[in-house]
């Protein structure tokens, strides 16, 4: 081998090692065995002459980030790294949960009676169903009118009725 072979091929098999560092956990001997091989290859570079040595430390520079970003790129895709990460959620999910925040949104503005005691969950009635609703603030008493405000996290938010709605209501 010529004397720039063993230079380059520390250097590559050190690069290569510090990929395999973040696939393996090896308590960090794979990632120390990297370095050293990295500074063997200056090393080498270096003793042959100071100009070859500054090249090999100018391709280190540029080297290592890319190589390590290229790590950690395919990071989540390993069998060890499926097990750790959360999976997205599932679309129908999502989709349930539109649908269910679009069915409820007509009766922002209406009044209707609670079921239950809210504290500050509890059910209402709105045009004759039972609905899952949250009080905005304090204890309404079952029986009491509600006013709905608006749609959170698929649950209807209500507060007790203002007394002039009531009177509108009665008449």
């Amino acid at each position: 081998m010529t004397g720039l072979a063993w230079p380059i091929l520390c250097m590559v098999v050190g690069l290569l090692l510090l990929i395999v560092e973040v696939f393996i956990p090896s308590g960090g001997l794979i990632g120390v065995l990297a370095l050293g091989l990295i500074v063997v290859s200056l090393w080498l570079s270096f003793a042959q002459s100071a100009a070859l040595g500054l090249k090999f430390s100018a391709a280190l520079v540029l080297l290592a980030p890319m190589v390590i970003a290229v790590a950690l790129h395919l990071w989540p895709r390993t069998p060890l790294a499926k097990k750790m990460f959360l999976r997205p959620p599932d679309p129908d999910f999502d989709d349930e949960f539109q649908t269910e925040h679009h069915r409820l949104d007509h009766l922002v503005g209406q009044i209707g009676r609670s079921l239950t005691p809210l504290r500050p969950s509890g059910m209402v009635d709105f045009e004759g169903k039972r609905i899952d609703a949250i009080a905005e603030e304090g204890l309404i008493e079952a029986g009491s009118l509600v006013e709905a405000l608006r749609v959170h996290g698929g649950r209807l938010v209500v507060r007790p009725a203002a007394e002039r709605r009531l009177d509108d209501l009665l008449e």
